[in-house]
């Protein structure tokens, strides 16, 4: 059933009549082709684009969210647009990337533009000292457009790619390019509000990790308060 295509798993819904998710029934109606079809959390980054559809799909959730969690509407709006890093990412005129990230940071509250400062400080401090691993070809590619890099040849990853050192650049036009440190990925960071910065490679670290934590616990006792009211 892996190699099915998903035309191949709805022709056998149809022609045996099994059981299925009729959520898919309404996203048809809703317009959505059966490529995009998914059930997941409405909050994951790949969800945000299609969280409009709660709107015509399941209109009373939609109204809980709208109420409980910010930035909902904004997103149903423009989640699947540029404004929300999503289709073609594109400079104002006469900008760098570096440029734009700076102008970026000056919209951003205090604490969120703190936060992406420090995580391009430890990405950049990273990529001069440590280096990123990086498959052969995209190092000769690297080569080939003039990028100064300093290439070793062990790293403690296990991996056959080898670290490079190398300074952050404004923006490395290949197709590798989300494995490159550059001020167009922190940019996208920004317009995606990936505050945890994972479209740069980055994990939780152990604050964020125990004040997701804290929160979870928060919000479980108020939960649970309401339950026994």
């Amino acid at each position: 059933i892996y190699d099915w295509l998903t035309t191949d798993i709805w022709t056998a819904n149809g022609k045996f009549q099994w059981d299925y998710n009729h959520l898919y029934d309404l996203y048809y109606q809703a317009g959505v082709p059966l490529e995009r079809q998914r059930v997941a959390s409405p909050f994951i980054s790949q969800a945000l684009s299609s969280l409009k559809l709660y709107r015509a799909i399941d209109p009373d959730t939609w109204g809980k969210m709208i109420n409980r969690v910010n930035g909902v509407n904004f997103t149903g709006l423009y989640g699947g647009t540029s404004a929300m890093g999503w289709q073609s990412i594109t400079l104002p005129e006469n900008m760098t990337w570096s440029s734009y990230f700076k102008f970026l940071l000056c919209t951003l509250p205090e604490e969120a533009r703190e936060n992406y400062l420090h995580k391009l400080s430890v990405s950049m401090e990273f990529w001069r000292n440590k280096g990123g691993c990086l498959a052969e070809e995209t190092i000769a590619k690297l080569r080939r457009m003039g990028i100064p890099i300093t290439v070793s040849e062990t790293t403690n990853y296990k991996t056959d790619k080898k670290p490079v050192r190398m300074d952050y650049q404004d923006d490395v036009r290949i197709p590798e390019f989300k494995e490159l440190p550059t001020f167009k990925r922190i940019c996208i960071c920004i317009l995606k509000n990936d505050h945890a910065c994972k479209y740069m490679g980055f994990a939780p670290s152990k604050a964020e990790r125990e004040r997701r934590a804290k929160v979870m616990q928060k919000y479980k006792s108020i939960m649970e308060s309401y339950g026994r009211i």
